[in-house]
């Protein structure tokens, strides 16, 4: 059997390929292909979500064509389709599942919904075979920021969430006000990288509460960043400026992490995510005392479909298929999804 995976939440048009064998065993990935929309929404400094749900529109048959016909398949030998279905910008939602509803009109194939933030929380599964329940899932990304034991599949006890800002959104805001084109938090940590500390030290936020909060953050990242306005041609300040932002960013989620490795006494932590990818992160996260840290692989950080049909294959296994009839779920805790 063949699973076909969409993923439309925001601002990356992806698709995978699945070949599901006996009940039991782990999906196969066959291909996946993920087109970004970096490029269209860069002049606006931030994501439209018109344009990208047109983009959506466009690039999705063209990737679904090319994951199929790379194994030499059609749309009619999928058995399966597993889509996100939320959360996520409502009328990008609406591109994958209409799309996905088409298929299974067409060819008979079933649909699976599958949610977004369930995506990246067993996105490490797929690239650490080894991995076990129960773990904590570290959510971090430019959306979505979140902290979830996961005691089993399906099975999600929420520990700490954002009450305002993600810290993706954090590292992106911050590098505008430096001056980096959108989305910039990638440039903003590669200069950081490059400096070995920094004279600013910005403050610790969110230390006596269990949810995260980067809006405090940011506003005094903005004050700060205002003071040396006219000093930022000077690679050496601006680079300990990104250092202290990042540094900032970076410790607020290892001190939650930390915490929540002692309320639950679970020390597996799976970080999943665009922040995923962050080099200091992972540095420090691996440096927590008694941590046996995972990670996606790089390709499976960022939005893609891959953890979509992951989740779809393991949802579809247990009977949970999606009703044609029914609608995209822009609002979506991972602790609810049933």
């Amino acid at each position: 059997m063949y699973l076909l995976a969409i993923e439309s939440s925001c601002d990356e048009t992806a698709a995978a390929l699945f070949e599901l064998t006996e009940r039991g065993s782990a999906p196969r990935l066959l291909a996946e292909e993920v087109a970004s929309q970096v490029e269209l929404h860069q002049a606006y400094g931030g994501v439209v979500p018109e344009l990208a749900a047109r983009e959506h529109m466009q690039s999705l048959p063209l990737l679904t064509e090319k994951v199929l016909s790379g194994q030499g398949l059609t749309l009619r030998d999928c058995d399966v389709l597993a889509v996100t279905r939320g959360p996520g910008l409502k009328g990008c939602l609406l591109m994958g599942v209409c799309f996905a509803k088409g298929v299974c009109v067409a060819s008979g194939a079933r649909l699976v919904g599958v949610n977004h933030i369930e995506g990246h929380l067993l996105a490490p599964c797929m690239d650490n075979p080894e991995l076990r329940y129960p773990f904590l899932g570290l959510v971090v990304s430019g959306g979505h920021t979140e902290i979830v034991l996961v005691k089993g599949f399906g099975a999600y006890e929420l520990i700490a969430r954002t009450l305002d800002d993600a810290a993706g959104e954090a590292f992106d805001k911050s590098a505008n006000l430096l001056g980096y084109p959108y989305p910039g938090g990638a440039a903003l940590a590669a200069e950081a990288d490059q400096a070995a500390g920094s004279r600013f030290r910005l403050p610790r936020v969110m230390r006596s509460t269990a949810g995260f909060s980067f809006s405090g953050l940011k506003t005094a990242i903005a004050v700060l960043i205002q003071k040396h306005r006219n000093e930022l041609s000077d690679p050496v300040l601006r680079g300990e400026l990104a250092y202290a932002i990042q540094d900032a960013i970076v410790d607020t989620l290892c001190f939650k992490v930390k915490q929540a490795m002692k309320v639950t006494g679970i020390t597996s932590v799976a970080v999943s995510g665009g922040v995923a990818a962050n080099a200091y992160l992972r540095k420090k996260l691996a440096q927590l005392k008694g941590v046996k840290l995972y990670l996606p692989g790089p390709g499976h950080c960022l939005d893609n479909a891959a953890m979509v049909g992951y989740v779809g294959a393991l949802r579809f296994e247990r009977g949970e298929c999606m009703d044609l009839g029914a609608d995209v779920r822009s609002r979506w805790p991972v602790e609810a999804c049933i």
